[in-house]
């Protein structure tokens, strides 16, 4: 398990900004990965013959034929090839046409399309994830050094909470050292769970992280 979690921040770390491109859609600025970069973290972090994928469907869309749909399936082996991981991604492109209203080249939607749903699918792997999350949650997890946010059962709705800014307007403050110790606490409390964001935050938990945040600040330590 120790190694899944271990793996699971390499594939989620940020790429060097280098690697990174820009495209504007519907005029706005977007920050993407190419899919060479995906694969190449994908093999880095899991091995070349830890992970597959499937290209499950691939076709023109039945109501609009000016776009391809593509679902990809990837497969991440972690037991010698006994255990895996099941992850799946839908990606489109759209047809592009010259003046004369001819296709140009229907194969490179066919392949941008199979791209698209590649990265999409490992996405949810934590590649490249940053990039689609909010600011927000890469706020806390910057704080305490989460990989993931499950969904609670009972939301507080927190972005509006006097409490949840008041654990912010400390955890910047923590040092390094400190944060570290947030975090301990939190797996503590929490049996393990990822780190709670500002949309999905409890009660109970805002008022566990910010006491624990005073409190850390102020230099109090759990006893051992």
């Amino acid at each position: 398990m120790t190694n899944r979690t271990e793996k699971y921040q390499q594939l989620s770390d940020p790429f060097a900004p280098e690697m990174e491109r820009t495209i504007t859609k519907g005029g706005t600025s977007l920050v993407y990965i190419p899919v060479s970069e995906v694969i190449n973290r994908l093999n880095k972090v899991l091995g070349v013959d830890k992970w597959s994928f499937q290209v499950i469907k691939c076709d023109r869309d039945p109501i609009d034929t000016d776009f391809v749909i593509a679902h990809v399936q990837i497969r991440w082996y972690y037991s010698d090839g006994i255990g895996y991981v099941e992850r799946d991604g839908i990606g489109g492109q759209r047809i592009k046409r010259n003046k004369a209203g001819q296709i140009v080249d229907l194969g490179d939607e066919f392949k941008g399309a199979i791209s698209d749903a590649l990265k999409k699918a490992a996405q949810t792997l934590g590649v490249g994830l940053y990039l689609a999350r909010s600011e927000d949650a890469i706020e806390i997890e910057a704080v305490m050094d989460a990989q993931s946010v499950p969904a609670p059962k009972e939301p507080a709705q927190a972005d509006t909470s006097p409490k949840w800014a008041a654990f912010l307007s400390v955890s910047k403050k923590l040092s390094a050292e400190q944060k570290e110790e947030l975090k301990r606490r939190w797996a503590e409390f929490s049996d393990g769970a990822a780190t709670p964001t500002a949309a999905t935050a409890t009660e109970e938990e805002i008022e566990f992280l910010a006491a624990e945040a005073l409190d850390i600040q102020l230099g109090n330590k759990v006893e051992e």
